[in-house]
């Protein structure tokens, strides 16, 4: 009977060759752990491509997604800002009214509490020129959303055209900037009338930008200025209600004028002092306040509508002042003098008060009787609002005549250094000279914030040759248009 080789093998019979089993097992072995490395490899490799595939997908996708406009690093709401809504009605104006008497002057003159007055950020008499008072939280309007509140960037909107009466221009973040000063409430340009007829317009050129156009209104006067909002807005169906809400509340009548809230303060630098109107000491508007909030606000177009500027210095040098003061001295003469003529005018305002308790006594049914005209013309919103001189509600009562002139109070001698007057502030800046620093200002802000220096729209309302030559030449070098006004708009 024949075994096959297998199974000799099996049962162990013959003897295999020299080598033959042990190289059978080496090639198994390596055989059998080639395949698991192979293997295990090839996962690796592929476990690490899709890891690669989603991490690369994800930050693609972050990358490209739009953040919520004003959020912090992440999509977190930053910290809200502070809203604050306005009055629902201008507060009253308290009218200026004769005093029947008021203390002498001192022999002394306070020239040293003026420059304290001055460094503090006070004006006093005899000193004309505003310092910039702390820095306060802006306001805001009804309807304002804090996270919309915040300073915006570069802007990205829509572009809107605008006809501002009579001035064409466009923009995507467009700031209007109005004048509230009193003259801009004079009988010439149309009273409280006229004033109703410029903010009609304003609403009508809100109304008409584009959603995806961002804008804003500053309202500026005598006293400081108001923002509509911190920043610009998208000009949204709620804002442009907002906005004409906010227009809506100013220069209602002769006693309901100017600014409000006048707690914008600026946080970019400042043009320069503002010094009162010559031979009035009256600071008349605060154009550059206007100016200053569209540019920290970013804004690419500006319209800015105004009837003149107050005078800016362009050196502060009130700390200087105090320390030349502490080292000056009034002369002897100019001492004399003085107690020469506060002795006069002491005379002088006894006659006149003598004069005016006569004159109330004699008259006192028909001072009654103008006093009631004048509650009259107040209550139905009358009167005529002359820019330094308060409102002339035009009552005349026959019979009445006019008071007794008080006398015009010595004006206190200066302090000298080495015989010269102590200059409180630098020379006021010519009409060159403060559009360099209005560029300068502008310029320096928004190359910081990597944002397109603006262009300034500016109309003259009526303005004089002085302030109407500045808006000209402030638009040609901002690539603005200038439009002067010379009639009440209708």
């Amino acid at each position: 009977m024949q075994t096959s080789q297998e199974e000799i093998t099996a049962t162990g019979g013959g003897s295999p060759k020299k080598g033959q089993k042990k190289s059978g097992g080496n090639r198994s072995f390596l055989e059998k752990y080639k395949s698991l490395f192979g293997g295990s490899l090839f996962l690796a490799v592929a476990f690490h491509v899709l890891l690669l595939l989603g991490f690369g997908s994800y930050t693609l996708f972050k990358g490209s997604a739009p953040r919520m406009p004003f959020t912090s690093e992440g999509g977190v709401p930053a910290e809200d800002v502070g809203m604050e809504a306005p009055p629902e009605a201008a507060p009253e104006t308290m009218e200026d009214t004769p005093v029947e008497s008021s203390s002498a002057p001192s022999d002394a003159p306070a020239l040293e509490t003026d420059t304290v007055l001055a460094v503090s950020g006070m004006t006093s008499p005899s000193m004309s020129f505003h310092a910039a008072p702390p820095v306060l939280a802006p306001s805001t309007a009804p309807g304002s959303d804090p996270a919309l509140s915040k300073p915006a960037g570069r802007s990205t909107g829509k572009v809107s055209a605008v006809n501002f009466f009579g001035v064409k221009g466009e923009g995507t973040n467009v700031y209007f900037v109005v004048d509230l000063s009193d003259s801009m409430l004079e009988e010439q340009r149309g009273g409280v009338a006229g004033f109703a007829v410029v903010k009609n317009n304003l609403r009508q050129m809100i109304r008409s930008l584009d959603e995806g156009t961002r804008f804003n209104v500053v309202a500026f006067g005598a006293s400081g200025a108001d923002l509509f909002q911190p920043a610009g807005v998208p000009a949204s169906a709620e804002m442009k209600k907002g906005a004409e809400d906010f227009i809506s509340r100013y220069n209602l009548s002769s006693e309901k004028k100017g600014t409000i809230d006048n707690k914008y303060r600026p946080k970019i630098p400042e043009f320069g002092l503002i010094k009162g109107d010559k031979d009035t000491g009256q600071i008349t508007t605060r154009l550059d306040l206007g100016l200053l909030a569209a540019f920290e606000g970013l804004a690419d177009t500006i319209f800015l509508i105004t009837d003149g500027k107050a005078p800016v210095v362009a050196e502060d040098r009130r700390e200087e002042a105090k320390r030349e003061m502490k080292e000056s001295a009034i002369s002897s003469a100019d001492r004399a003098k003085y107690e020469k003529e506060v002795a006069e005018w002491r005379k002088d305002y006894e006659k006149y008060a003598a004069e005016m308790k006569e004159y109330r006594e004699k008259y006192k049914d028909l001072l009654a009787k103008k006093d009631q005209k004048i509650a009259e013309a107040k209550a139905k919103g009358g009167g005529k609002v002359k820019e330094g001189a308060g409102v002339d509600y035009g009552v005349k009562i026959p019979g009445l005549p006019n008071p007794p002139q008080a006398p015009r109070q010595p004006t206190p001698p200066q302090a000298k250094s080495g015989g010269k007057a102590i200059q409180q502030a630098g020379e006021v800046y010519d009409e060159a000279a403060l559009i360099r620093r209005i560029q300068e200002v502008y310029t320096e802000f928004y190359k910081k914030s990597d944002a397109p220096t603006p262009s300034i729209h500016t109309v003259g309302y009526m303005s004089k040759p002085d302030e109407t030559r500045f808006l000209q030449v402030l638009a040609a070098r901002n690539k603005g248009t200038f439009k002067a006004i010379s009639a009440p708009i209708k």
